[in-house]
């Protein structure tokens, strides 16, 4: 039986929009080279990504998984079975500690985001510290500037008696 006649008389929750068929890869490749997938799958959640495995599995039909396409190459005669594209970009931040944080990413969360929002979170706890470091310093030295005023009227009073 053909590859799309078995993906359309499955009983798949997948988005139709999500389901390509003879899909040019140079659309997904960093070169802009390629021929293209017979089936071209975006995964968007792990709901979809364990029914296509499942499919797969029972109906016998090898499966390609790409990222972003940055580093692969696809040849001109193109790819067989099911392409999948996983795109799941959910980021789940967990606060161990004061020093540790546990991340859980999806697979097509971008690195370059990921690395925006790391720096962004370590900017904002440099700036909540260098403000109440600023703010101890500024408190410090007027209390020692008024324990200096007060030690310096203290040794006035004491001279004039």
């Amino acid at each position: 039986m053909e590859l799309k006649k078995i993906i359309q008389n499955s009983n798949l929750t997948i988005e139709k929009e999500n389901i390509l068929y003879e899909e040019p890869m140079k659309k997904h490749t960093s070169f802009k080279i390629g021929g293209n997938a017979l089936v071209f799958i975006t995964i968007k959640n792990i709901k979809d990504l364990k029914e296509i495995l499942n499919l797969s599995k029972e109906k016998n039909i090898p499966i390609t998984v790409i990222g972003n396409g940055s580093n692969i190459l696809v040849l001109d005669k193109g790819i067989e079975g099911i392409t999948l594209k996983i795109d799941i970009t959910n980021l789940e931040l967990e606060k161990i500690n004061d020093e540790k944080i546990e991340l859980t990413i999806g697979a097509g969360y971008k690195l370059s985001m990921l690395a925006r929002k790391a720096i962004k979170r370590r900017n904002n706890r440099l700036r909540r510290t260098l403000r109440n470091s600023r703010h101890n310093r500024w408190s410090n030295s007027n209390e020692c500037r008024s324990s200096w005023k007060r030690n310096k009227r203290h040794i006035r009073r004491s001279k004039m008696h």
